[in-house]
């Protein structure tokens, strides 16, 4: 159960847009191709950007005849502690109309040999809409809507990741009907130390709708929107394996949910890293600090990211796309090598 239970939040980072957006990677890093590796998948419409933009109703629509095929990322990361990944997120899917399946791979090598393959079911936690299809080590959403899987930190042979999709009935099947994704995100998660102080503040803000008054003082509303938009299938952040619940408008929560927390008596090595300006991943870019983690992964306020109000959380409502209000990263010492730190959020699309 949620009832905004807020227990110890995790923050879901996204390598794969981090990379995109400054410049380490760029969409020829992306491969999309059937299963023979070598042709092209066919779009009816979006494009591959969309499906790294974390804005999940921005979604693609894939030909069913194209039956089985991949989405390969290269990290270009040759250290093993670079390219950590521990989650994979698959947001605004129809794999249950397309009767699709699918397997991820991590490997340091592009033809996935000597691949780890981390769908398989001793290999990962399902937390949401993941269920297992067969010994194939295949993952098999029962319902439409999103998809979300950790493993243990991957922490070699990892520079590449390979998401095949396929049909149910076998890779020369065609799907049962056109695959629609939203959103992909791939990475490391950051669990924050420990839950945070009791004073938090949880609000839906309806930004979106204005009261004003006639000339004959009656009052009326306008309304840019009502919240989130809706997803293909379902409505945001919903998953059910009826045909099409888009439209089920009665079901929506409306409004933009705005978490305000602190974070009291972190220990300072939870806190900063050891030394931000060294090039040893050991004191900087894989040290699980508040300060690396989290604010300098998604750089401050540019990068959304998949938040959720209880690490281990099951229920879908207690997850969301995010973005930090805060203007800067700011801790208080508040003890010896103890620092306290607040955190305000809002849901972003």
């Amino acid at each position: 159960m949620s009832y905004n239970r807020i227990k110890t939040p995790r923050a879901y980072t996204d390598l794969i847009s981090q990379s995109l957006t400054n410049g380490w990677r760029d969409l020829n890093d992306i491969t999309i191709k059937q299963d023979d590796g070598s042709t092209s998948v066919t779009f009816n419409s979006g494009t591959e950007a969309n499906l790294f933009d974390l804005k999940p109703a921005n979604s693609v629509n894939i030909a069913k005849e194209n039956q089985s095929f991949y989405i390969q990322f290269d990290t270009g990361l040759d250290t093993n502690s670079l390219a950590e990944s521990n989650y994979l997120a698959i947001l605004n899917h129809n794999f249950h109309n397309a009767d699709a399946v699918l397997v991820v791979e991590i490997s340091d090598n592009a033809d996935m040999s000597s691949a780890t393959k981390v769908s398989t079911t001793a290999n990962h936690t399902k937390l949401i809409n993941a269920d297992a299809n067969d010994t194939a080590g295949e993952i098999d959403p029962q319902q439409n809507g999103w998809t979300l899987i950790t493993w243990s930190t991957q922490t070699s042979n990892n520079r590449y990741v390979r998401i095949s999709i396929s049909d149910d009935g076998g890779t020369a099947q065609n799907f049962a009907t056109n695959v629609i994704i939203g959103s992909i995100m791939y990475g490391e998660y950051f669990d924050f130390p420990h839950s945070p102080d009791l004073n938090v503040n949880t609000s839906i803000d309806y930004d979106g709708t204005k009261l004003k008054k006639s000339l004959g003082g009656n009052s009326y509303a306008t309304a840019t929107n009502f919240g989130q938009p809706d997803w293909e299938k379902t409505i945001a952040w919903n998953n059910n394996s009826n045909t099409n619940t888009s439209n089920y408008v009665f079901n929506k929560r409306n409004g933009r949910i705005k978490h305000s927390m602190n974070f009291s008596f972190v220990n300072d090595t939870d806190m900063f890293s050891n030394n931000s300006a060294s090039n040893n991943p050991t004191e900087w870019f894989n040290t699980l600090t508040i300060h690396n983690s989290f604010f300098n992964k998604i750089v401050g306020k540019h990068h959304p990211f998949l938040f959720s109000i209880d690490k281990d959380s099951t229920n879908e409502s207690d997850y969301g796309i995010f973005r930090l209000l805060n203007n800067n990263f700011s801790a208080t010492q508040s003890a010896p090598n103890i620092w306290d730190v607040k955190l305000d959020i809002e849901e972003s699309w």
